[in-house]
Formats: structure tokens, sequence, C-alpha cells
């Protein structure tokens, strides 16, 4: 294939690439972009459209100036930001510049124009197709400037048959392509090498436009039943969650929920909190929130999450959060321990947690406890309901036990036994939610079953709320982290016991209905997911504080690597010591009289001239005298530019006395032809001084080469 069709074919693929740059942003819709694609896609039957439009450059002009036209009222009125305004205006260069192409300088344009559209992407995307996209490019980009520098010194130092040249097939050799790439690998390296070097601000929020997803009810200060319903199939996933110290046996988490909003009033239809008020957290002098004081003696769990855009300004955590880090502006709790952010967030979000496991003694659970234990805000708080159904009260009547503990686990049973776990959600809206769930449908999402377990339990006078999060999630193997979906959404209950505080029970069976429904991701699915992971992780959301570690780290291997290394080198050095020390005690004087002798043996031989002498010196004064005859060769490379070409069976001399030149390029021509036949001939190397004159003379050639028009 020719270098100019080759040339053609990389272009077009670079506008290929930078068009799928532009899908991930969203920034056009997809019909509009398909469309410019295929306009400048159109651009490669150039030719044969000039030759059918009549005035074609003044076609082009006309266009021009509509487009101007259009481009004021863009950057004014019409687009919704300036980066997409500047992003018309590149796709109008870089389709304007594809239809008229006439140089190389053209080509070289429509890269960078294509280069541009790359970096604005690189704005509004935090998508890991970019990834692809980004490498994809370099070894594109990369190749394309190969072959205009091919193009330009070809044609630059063969003008008259220059382009007959670049048009043979053979000219792209394998060994060609093959040091390309290595350039183009090279480039990767250099990038990620400054991309480690230099920290960035971890970019959680777009700064030209939003990125939300998809918005996930339930996460309010109000819910109503049902809500789950219609997100409980979608497998987008909302949360990735690491452990910062790794868990090998995840059965030792079993119970894992990941606690969001918590809900104290019920009103028969919904659940809503009495107090929306917040009240911000401090923050303390390493950054983290304080959200609540620790349990001496309790263990930790340290966790990592990703959270993605829901359209909900909740924060999730399990149970019993102590304390938050992260870079958020500002974090308030409400009454009943959930987290928010002063506004939905509009791109994803990450954040270091801690929380205590809930672990109790038996004696702390199960007691018999009375209603005056119940402190009076708790009973204000969480003892509410609304007028209930009769056969509602008599079944809480029924499920009642000596201890609250007792009761709020015949009330889980109950649930768990009697009642089908579905997302099918058909009732009649004049029933009471509640009675048609317990004792016409039988049948309910988690929501369900949570409200029907804390309506129970407050009528048998037990203090209890409902909890809305996510639960557990699937555990991906390959990247060592929690992948939360949307149908993870779930509704739990909490009970308040005197002793213990807060407990987490869960009535619906739902661990049956997901095996029966949902599948595991495969293991290719989850090695996709992974690396997304680390995207996000390690070049999304890089920072300074990331650049520390690592650098701490290195450091760390550093030492450990100069310790076992000293440790080694100690080891051996004594047991060579001993072991010399042992060798020249048996056998130390007469090994040292032998050498002698030989020594002064080779010695007087050499005198004699009985040895030949050793070519070392021969060999390194050759390299010397290679050395100093690159000045020649720069002088001829020169001379060729402008036409002045050494015949192949030419000498030295016979080129210099031949040269059809000025006066002045003669003698310097002359001069340098002079040392060099010394310094290649006469094994005699250039001194200082004839160095420094020959660096004159090469100057003085350059610049009488620029001022003096020489015959081609």
């Amino acid at each position: 294939m020719t270098v100019p069709r080759l040339s053609r074919i990389t272009l077009y693929l670079l506008v290929l690439d930078a068009f799928g740059a532009l899908y991930l942003t969203e920034l056009l819709a997809v019909p509009a972009l398909a469309g410019i694609l295929l306009i400048a896609l159109g651009s490669w039957w150039t030719e044969a459209l000039v030759g059918h439009i009549p005035n074609y450059r003044r076609l082009w002009d006309t266009l021009t100036g509509i487009f101007l036209a259009y481009g004021l009222l863009d950057l004014t009125l019409l687009a919704e930001s300036v980066i997409a305004a500047l992003m018309h205006l590149l796709l109008f260069l870089l389709v304007y510049k594809l239809y008229n192409q006439r140089t190389p300088r053209d080509f070289l344009d429509a890269v960078i124009l294509t280069f541009l559209m790359l970096i604005a992407a690189a704005t509004l995307t935090v998508s890991f197709g970019f990834l692809l996209v980004f490498s994809v490019y370099m070894l594109l980009g990369v190749w394309a400037l190969v072959l205009f520098h091919l193009r330009t010194e070809t044609e630059l130092a063969f003008p008259e048959r220059g382009r007959e040249l670049l048009e043979k097939p053979g000219l792209i050799t394998g060994d060609f392509v093959a040091s390309s790439v290595g350039l183009a690998v090279g480039a990767l390296v250099l990038t990620l090498l400054i991309f480690t070097i230099l920290p960035r601000v971890g970019r959680t929020f777009l700064p030209f436009r939003a990125q939300l997803g998809t918005m996930i009810t339930g996460f309010s200060d109000r819910v109503e039943l049902g809500v789950y319903g219609s997100i409980q199939n979608d497998p987008t996933i909302v949360m990735r969650i690491g452990f910062i110290d790794q868990v090998a046996n995840q059965s030792r988490l079993p119970d894992l929920r990941w606690r969001g909003v918590a809900f104290d009033r019920f009103d028969g239809r919904g659940w809503a909190l009495s107090d929306p008020a917040r009240v911000p957290l401090r923050r303390t002098r390493d950054g983290a929130f304080a959200v609540a004081a620790h349990r001496i003696g309790a263990p930790f769990l340290a966790y990592e999450v990703f959270l993605e855009p829901i359209g909900s300004e909740a924060i999730f955590a399990l149970p019993r959060l102590t304390a938050l880090q992260a870079r958020f502006p500002a974090l308030a709790a409400d009454m009943a321990g959930g987290l928010s952010l002063p506004a939905p967030p509009g791109g994803r979000v990450r954040y270091l947690a801690f929380s205590q496991p809930e672990r109790f003694r038996p004696e702390q659970l199960d007691r018999p406890v009375r209603a005056a234990d119940y402190p009076p805000e708790i009973r204000e708080r969480y003892l509410q309901l609304p007028a209930i159904p009769a056969r509602v009260a008599a079944l809480a009547r029924e499920l009642a036990a000596p201890t609250p503990y007792q009761a709020a686990r015949r009330v889980e049973r109950y649930l768990e036994a009697n009642i089908r776990y579905t997302l099918e959600l058909r009732g009649d809206p004049s029933r009471d939610p509640i009675e048609e769930f317990l004792f016409v449908r039988q049948a309910g999402s988690c929501e369900y079953f949570a409200t029907s377990m804390a309506v129970l339990l407050r009528a048998g006078g037990i203090p209890a709320r409902v909890v809305n999060g996510f639960q557990r999630g699937e555990w991906n193997e390959v990247g060592q982290y929690y992948a939360v979906r949307q149908r993870d959404a779930h509704s739990w209950v909490e009970v308040y016991l005197p002793e213990a505080g807060w407990v987490t029970f869960d009535p619906s069976p739902r661990a049956a209905f997901e095996a029966a429904a949902f599948s595991g991701s495969g293991r290719l699915v989850q090695y996709f997911d992974a690396l997304r992971m680390r995207w996000n992780r390690y070049v999304i959301d890089y920072s300074l504080s990331d650049q520390a570690a690592l650098a701490l780290g290195l450091r760390y291997r550093s030492y450990a690597f100069r310790r076992s290394v000293g440790q080694a080198w100690d080891h051996w050095t004594f047991r060579a010591a001993s072991q010399a020390r042992r060798l020249w005690r048996d056998h130390g004087p007469p090994a040292a009289a032998v050498l002698a002798l030989l020594a002064a043996a080779g010695f007087l031989l050499r005198r004699r001239g009985a040895l030949p002498e050793f070519p070392i010196g021969w060999r390194l004064g050759g390299g010397r005298r290679r050395r100093a005859v690159v000045f020649y060769e720069r002088a001829l490379r020169l001379l060729a530019r402008k036409g002045h070409r050494c015949p192949p069976a030419c000498t030295a001399r016979e080129f210099a006395e031949g040269l059809a030149a000025g006066r002045e390029l003669c003698e310097l021509v002359g001069e340098l032809t002079a040392l060099y036949e010394r310094v290649r001939f006469g094994a005699q190397p250039l001194t200082r001084e004839e160095e420094r004159r020959t660096a004159d003379l090469l100057s003085r050639l350059a610049a009488a080469l620029r001022e003096e028009s020489l015959p081609a």
C-alpha cells in the first residue's frame, strides 16, 4: 500500500476514534452524531465531488460564512454550555478540512482537530470505554505523525521525484511498522509515567455537565408502599464496595446491609420523617466526619464506597457508622441516623467509612422490658401508629412474647413462613394495604414485609422503624469487592432494645426469591467490571493522597530491598572472607610465588617480542576515528538538501573539486574535506581547536546554503 493512501486511511480511523470519544460524552444525540459522521466519511470521495460540483471552493466559502453566523448564536443562545459550542466548532472545522485537503499540512491540521476532540471529550466523561478510545488513538496518532514526517521529508529531500517515491508500494516495510508501533508503546509508557508523577484532584463532580444516573425512589423524606417493585429487576450497578482489610472468607459477613434512610412516622399508606431537619456533622482535623462515638472493645470494618449518581443525596453505609472520610463540601445527619449531602451529586462519589458491626451478648437482647425502660423520645417517635384494622391488632396480640426480642423474632418468623415474596404488586386501593398484604394477597415486596413487622411491633408497644437501603450485593471474585445493583434496593426493620440500642431484623424471605429469579454474573462480566472499578479508582479519582501512598509504598519496598540486599551482602562477604583466610592459610605463599613467576615471565617475553600486542587499543582508536568524521556526513546531508549529492563512485576530493557553487561555498567544502581525509585516512583525530573549527565551518555552510540559490 502506498504512503498517501495509508495516510488517508489512518486519518479516517482517527476520525472514527474521535467520534467514539464524543459518543461516550453524550453531548450530542446519537442521530445527530451519526449524521455528522456520515458527512465526514463522505469526504473520501472528494475528488469525484470536485469534478461534479461547479464552484466547489465558493460553495465552501458560503458554508463557512453560514456556520460563523450560526456559531455566534450557538455560543450565546443555543448551546447548553461553552464546551458544547466549542465542540460544534471543532466538528465543522474537521469536516471542512476533510473536504478541502490539498497538501500534507491539511492532513496534519485534520489530525490535530481529532486530537482536540479527544481532549474535549476527556473533560466530559468518566466512562471506562474512554480508556479503549484513548489507547487506540495513541497508536493511530503516532502512526499518523510518522507518516506525515515521512511524506514531508521525502518531498523535501527529493523535490523532483518525491511524489513518485511515495507512490511506490514497497516503501513501507515490516521494520518500519515495528519501529512505529514501538514508538507508540513508548509514548504510552511515558504518558503513564507522567500520569503517576502528576497528582490530580479527584474529579467527583464533572465541571461542565451533570452525569446523573437513573433516579431511584425510596431515599427521600417520604416513601410510599410499593416503590421498589419497578426497580428490583434493574441490574444497573449503583455502588461498589471494597474492604480495606481483605476479608478472605466472605461467609463471615452474611448479613451486610447498606443503610440509607430510616423513617419513624407511618400514615397507613407510606412512611416519612416526622422531623426532616438535618444537623451538620463536625469535620475532624484529619478531614473525616465524626458520625457517632465508637464503642470500646468492638471491632471495626473499614470499607471504601464508590457510589454512582442515583438522583438522591443519601449516603449509604453499614449500620453503626462511626466516621466517614471524603472530600464532601458538607455532610449532615437526620434524627434517625441517615446521612445526606447538601444536594444530589452530579457524578460519582467516593468515600471511606468505618463501622462497628452489631454484636450483642444474650443478656443484652433477651430480657423483659417495661414501658418505662424506653426513653421518652423513643416512645414518642417510634410507637406512633394510625388507626389500624382490627385483624392487624389481633395478630399483634397473637404474636406477643415475654420479651421484645422474642416478640420481634416471632413476627419475623411468621412473615417469612406465611407470606410469599413477589414483585407483582396488584392490590385494591380501597383496602388498607397492610390488612390486604397480611390476610388477602399474602404476597408482596420487601417494603410490605418491613412495614407489617414495624406496625405489628408498635401495636405491641415495641419501638420499631423502617429502613431503606441496599442489601449485600454480589461479590466480585476478580476485583475483590461487592457490586450492589438497583435490584438490591431493600427495606428492613430496626427494633429498639434498651440494653442494645437499635437492632436489625429482616422479615422478608428474599434470598430464596433471588436464587430463583436472578443468576450470578459470569467470570467475563466480573473481569470487565473489575477493570471499570480500577479505572474509576486509579484514573478518575487518582489524587495527591494516592500519590503520597504510592510514594510511601515504594519507599517502604525500597527500604526492605536494601535491607535484604545488605543482609545478603554481609552474609556472603563474611563467608568469602572466611574462605579467603582459610585458603591463604593453606595455600597462600605457594600460590603468590607462582603468580609472581608467571607475571615476570610474561613481562620478559613481551619485551623480547615473543607475545603479540593485544588489539583492544586499535579497536578503541578505530571507534574514536569513526566518531570524528561525523561532521563530514553532516556536511553531505546539508548539501544534499539543496540538490548537491555525492555520487557513490566519487571520492570526497573529486566531489569537492567538481562542486558547482560559489567561491565561498567551495572553500568551506574544501576545508571540511581536507580535515575529513586527515582523520579518515591519516589516523589523526581532531584536536579540541579543530573540533571547534569544524563546528564553525558547518554553521557557515548552513548559512551559505540558505542565502545562496543553488541549481538543482
